[in-house]
């Protein structure tokens, strides 16, 4: 009951700028464009009228529609992954997102060649976000993630904005401020501060050292052999209260194992020099967006927003057989851009 009223206290005090001046950078959603496509893609069975598996690109704007009907944002940006964006964690840790591979449950036509389907809608999805009030960007060298860091810490930071980062990638959790929070589409929810510490059990600013040290499957980092979230609880609770850097969490931890026969001690300590490298790969931050791609990030994030090119979009869903995948289209459209498109061509 104390977490819903916390969450109304704190909408509401994001609220508090509609009586102040608005502009298009007041309340941003950023999505992470991948992330969004590949769970609508994998989840929903839709398909047009000649029969052909559409739930990509449906379920992405329906998705996409809800989260905005829900934040209300003045400007939605949407990030994929640029060419060769994961190099450089590679290059520190080869195993890097070693084992992921995305699991396409059809439940259609086995005729359908899934992976050409599925980067044609992905492609298609695309074009539709490219008639939309909407900001898309791919920036090659550079993973979807740190665009969103840079975007939320820096860019957007300087212009005191309120940031909305639609992911289910947990990874984001470590930005949560007072200014940037998490909207889950999985569990249709909010994290704030306060949500991130009820759910994780560390502060935000401890989360990637806490990834770091239980290891994340989705990242394909193994973390401390042994080593779980009831025992980070048990012998590190300093480290669930306070904030802490890398450094300092290690001279807690030889504080602590200090006359301790207890086992997990020593393989924190023994395991200093991996957890020290699956950070370097978790933490997000500018350091991974070179001065060239920031100046293209800067550039796309100045151009003017067009306007909805309603005509198109539903010339659009009429080629693709799409009429019926999203209800009440007109209706649908007016509520998720209408205050976009008051946004629209600022300078």
């Amino acid at each position: 009951m104390i977490n819903k009223y916390q969450a109304l206290i704190n909408e509401l005090k994001l609220r508090q700028s509609e009586t102040e001046t608005i502009h298009k950078n007041s309340r941003v959603l950023i999505v992470d464009g991948l992330n969004l496509f590949i769970r609508a893609y994998s989840a929903s069975p839709v398909t047009n009228g000649n029969g052909e598996h559409v739930g990509g690109i449906s379920g992405s704007l329906l998705s996409l529609g809800h989260a905005i009907k829900n934040i209300n944002p003045t400007r939605v940006i949407m990030v994929f992954d640029g060419k060769n964006g994961s190099a450089r964690r590679r290059s520190i840790f080869p195993d890097y997102k070693a084992n992921r591979k995305v699991k396409i449950r059809l439940n259609r036509s086995e005729t359908v060649d899934k992976e050409d389907n599925q980067l044609q809608q992905l492609l298609r999805l695309i074009q539709y976000l490219e008639i939309m009030p909407i900001t898309t960007m791919t920036i090659d060298g550079s993973e979807a993630d740190d665009v969103i860091a840079y975007l939320a810490n820096d860019y957007l930071a300087v212009k005191d904005s309120q940031v909305f980062i639609m992911s289910s990638d947990k990874d984001f959790m470590q930005l949560v401020d007072d200014r940037v929070h998490i909207w889950s589409p999985t569990k249709k929810r909010m994290f704030y501060t306060d949500d991130v510490i009820t759910e994780y059990g560390v502060p935000p600013t401890n989360f990637a050292i806490y990834r770091s040290l239980i290891g994340d499957d989705s990242d394909n980092i193994p973390g401390v052999p042994g080593l779980g979230t009831k025992t980070i609880f048990e012998r590190f609770p300093k480290f669930t209260q306070e904030a802490m850097n890398l450094d300092e969490f290690y001279k807690y931890a030889q504080e602590v194992s200090v006359g301790s026969k207890v086992k997990i001690y020593n393989k924190v300590l023994e395991a200093e020099a991996n957890v020290r490298l699956y950070f370097e790969v978790i933490q997000l931050g500018t350091s991974d967006i070179n001065m060239s791609n920031k100046m293209k990030i800067i550039g796309m994030m100045e151009k003017p927003v067009e306007k909805l090119m309603k005509i198109k979009f539903h010339t659009m869903l009429i080629e693709d057989g799409m009429t019926s995948a999203i209800k009440n289209t007109e209706m649908w459209l007016r509520e998720i851009t209408s205050k976009l498109d008051k946004h629209t061509l600022e300078d």
